[in-house]
């Protein structure tokens, strides 16, 4: 079925009122609106069967358009015909307020960044802001999905009042911690290939099926075999609109990409640093004075003895902090 009055333009150039949506998927979105009404968060998950360029973010795109949209005050009038079971859409009526769904605004690609974006929506818009989450990294390791887990935390601390639509986009639903997987999830949309490996295909979990989903699977070996452990509540299929530039949104994606890449260098360079230097005191015996008077010499930056005490502490310290933790094991 065909939703909202999102003005779409087709491959020829002609344009046309609102895009295709599963006509399950637009009714069992439909009741957002009521549900924030008694002061809950919605939260959402799209995962990618624990694959990649799945069409996940396409789909999470979709989906929170249709909700900014709701939001904004647009409705799908439809109704289920008795005999067919057919939904079809009676009347479209259209927002009151300008539907917030931008790129820029509403699109985050890393977990620190969610706190701060939903804060920055609630101060500029108000409540019941749409914020997706888009982590595409292939396998999500520890830390990443650690990262997550804490944002996640200190998201439902300070922004829980605010009544936002988050949906999180990640390969692998089975990563994600119960708290949020189940407890804290309204539904989960795993987005599948049909067997001739075509995308364009999703499988829909309700608040229970994820539940079941999430528990029988832990328990298996495998992600098919996972994603396999509890049947979905409807399957369905999604077109690969989008409502924004997709050039845009790729250029986008690959400067947050090399952010974190350039992130994760920095950091393990600093590590490196400070290692050096505490080397530096603690084998080749020099004294902290000693030490950031021949970097500064060296290096043609200033570095103060204090700050070279400083890092000589703090490396002693956490490297105290994990001999520990590993004979504890």
């Amino acid at each position: 079925m065909i939703v909202t009055d999102v003005i779409r333009t087709l491959a020829d150039g002609r344009t046309k009122p609102g895009y295709f949506m599963d006509g399950f998927l637009a009714e069992n979105l439909s009741g957002i609106p009521n549900y924030l009404k008694n002061s809950w968060d919605v939260v959402g998950i799209v995962s990618g069967n624990g694959k990649v360029r799945m069409g996940k973010s396409t789909l999470a795109f979709q989906v929170g358009y249709y909700c900014a949209w709701m939001v904004a005050g647009g409705r799908m009038n439809m109704k289920r015909d008795e005999l067919t079971n057919e939904l079809k859409v009676i009347s479209v009526t259209k927002p009151k307020n300008a539907v917030r769904f931008d790129l820029n605004e509403n699109v985050v690609f890393k977990p620190e960044d969610l706190v701060e974006k939903a804060i920055a929506l609630h101060k500029k818009y108000g409540k019941n802001q749409v914020i997706v989450y888009d982590e595409g990294r292939e396998g999500l390791d520890s830390k990443v999905m650690d990262a997550i887990h804490e944002v996640m935390e200190d998201f439902f601390q300070k922004c829980g009042y605010m009544g936002h639509i988050i949906l999180l986009v990640l390969p692998n639903f089975f990563k994600l911690h119960e708290d949020y997987a189940v407890a804290r999830s309204l539904f989960l949309i795993d987005v599948v290939t049909d067997r001739k490996k075509r995308r364009g295909f999703f499988n829909f979990y309700n608040e229970h099926q994820k539940e079941w989903l999430y528990f029988l699977g832990k328990k298996r070996i495998g992600i098919s075999l996972k994603y396999g452990a509890a049947r979905e509540s409807f399957y369905g299929r999604f077109s690969s609109w989008m409502p924004f530039n997709k050039e845009e949104y790729d250029a986008l994606k690959e400067q947050s990409m090399k952010r974190k890449s350039l992130n994760k260098t920095a950091k393990r360079w600093k590590k490196q640093r400070d290692a050096a230097i505490y080397m530096l005191y603690k084998f080749g015996k020099m004294s902290e004075h000693k030490i950031a008077e021949d970097l500064t010499e060296l290096c043609g930056f200033k570095l103060e003895q204090s700050s070279a005490g400083f890092i000589i502490r703090a490396f002693e310290e956490k490297r105290e902090k994990d001999l520990d933790k590993d004979m504890s094991i």
